[in-house]
């Protein structure tokens, strides 16, 4: 990224923020100021309405050039969003993915639910499984990535935009609804930031996640890559 550029910060919160989260954004812009020009809040519970408003607000007020989503049960260290800044290049790395991790219940055997590291390769049938053997500090290719930290180029925004008016949907998106969306595609559901991903990766546009920044996640308690366990070979 250029060192004049500046990062627009966005997130969703129902009326109220986790206090280690507020927290973690005071450092962030106290530590940060000359790289974040502003924040782009929405307020609601429906995440692929409301993501698709933080990014009409962007794109219609101002001149950023990036967009940052952040949720709102993460905590980011201003170290780890040097790493993703580092990361990120207009044309080459326009889409950059921090490192946090998730759990699903419906994986648990006996105890907890395995740790799962929120960036996805697509496998030969087409069905995204995380990429478990990442190294600790590289940028690598991803066909996708959670939202919970995504650094996202205006452009590529704009791109998406003007691929669904030149489309079947545009009746139904009208340029404002086209970036998220939660969706069956071939037998599977798509979360909203599963969804922006392909239409990313759709339109030829690479993503990239910087392993080395790697955020605390707030499930039950404060997720980080230390409860995750490398496995011996990726699945």
């Amino acid at each position: 990224m250029r060192v004049k550029d500046r990062v627009a910060v966005g997130w969703i919160d129902g009326g109220q923020v986790d206090g280690m989260f507020a927290l973690s954004m005071l450092n962030l812009f106290t530590s940060r100021s000359g790289r974040i020009s502003t924040v782009v809040r929405v307020g609601g519970s429906l995440l692929s309405r409301q993501r698709n408003e933080v990014v009409q607000s962007f794109l219609d007020n101002g001149t950023t050039e990036w967009l940052f989503f952040i949720d709102t049960d993460e905590q980011i260290e201003p170290e780890a969003f040097d790493k993703i800044i580092d990361a990120a290049h207009d044309k080459d790395r326009p889409v950059v993915a921090g490192l946090y991790f998730g759990q699903w219940p419906g994986l648990a055997g006996n105890g907890y639910p395995p740790v799962t590291p929120m960036i996805l390769r697509k496998n030969e049938s087409g069905r995204y499984n995380p990429v478990w053997n990442f190294p600790a500090d590289g940028v690598i290719p991803v066909d996708a990535a959670g939202t919970g930290a995504l650094l996202i180029h205006r452009t590529v925004l704009e791109r998406i935009r003007e691929s669904s008016n030149a489309s079947s949907l545009k009746d139904h998106e009208q340029g404002r609804w086209c970036w998220f969306r939660d969706m069956p595609v071939g037998g599977d559901w798509l979360g909203e930031d599963i969804f922006f991903c392909r239409r990313v990766r759709d339109l030829g546009i690479p993503i990239v996640a910087a392993t080395g920044a790697r955020l605390s996640h707030h499930k039950s308690y404060w997720l980080s890559d230390a409860q995750y366990v490398k496995p011996e070979e990726e699945s």
